[in-house]
């Protein structure tokens, strides 16, 4: 027995301590979906607003061939202000209630006060087999503002602008 073999004996003890060391925090530790998923925050915009924006309804369902989850919201704005870029994150329950993960959607359109939208997406998603049920809630949401230019359509001719006859006549090259 040479120096190698003691070595490797050393070693393998080292990495068979470590292994059950690990097994030891897991068993002791709640179940795998709380500690990959921390709890849910929303942000202070969300949390401002949170009275007057409502997530009214949403529907998560998932096709088991392909993963195609197709979710449809729909969000009250009773608020004074117009928003967009609404995130919504869905938590996903089996049979028993226990977490079997979380997916994220995001309405990119903007919502009037005082104004409704019914929304939907479907996108291709990996959804646990034993999802059954899902919980959705707003985390996140913007104040839309008014643009910094507003552009206006129209006939130039008589606006007062500068687009009138006299601004043709100045132009270079044939008039018609």
């Amino acid at each position: 027995m040479n120096g190698k073999f003691w070595s490797k004996i050393g070693i393998s003890t080292v990495i068979l301590g470590l292994f059950i060391f690990a097994i030891y925090t897991f068993n002791k530790s709640p179940d795998m979906a709380t500690i990959l998923l921390p709890p849910v925050q929303v942000s202070a915009t969300a949390q401002e607003l949170l009275d007057t924006v409502i997530l009214a309804r949403f529907e998560v369902a998932v096709q088991e061939e392909g993963h195609l989850a197709h979710a449809a919201f729909a969000i009250d704005n009773n608020s004074n202000h117009d928003i967009k870029n609404v995130e919504i994150l869905c938590t996903l329950m089996d049979n028993a209630g226990v977490e079997q993960g979380r997916d994220k959607w995001v309405i990119y359109d903007t919502i009037k006060a005082h104004a409704n939208g019914i929304f939907s997406s479907t996108s291709k998603k990996y959804v646990s087999n034993r999802a059954s049920a899902s919980q959705c809630q707003i985390v996140d949401m913007e104040r839309a503002q008014s643009p910094l230019i507003a552009i206006h359509r129209g006939s130039a001719a008589g606006s007062g602008h500068g687009g009138g006859q006299g601004a043709q006549d100045a132009m270079p090259g044939t008039h018609h």
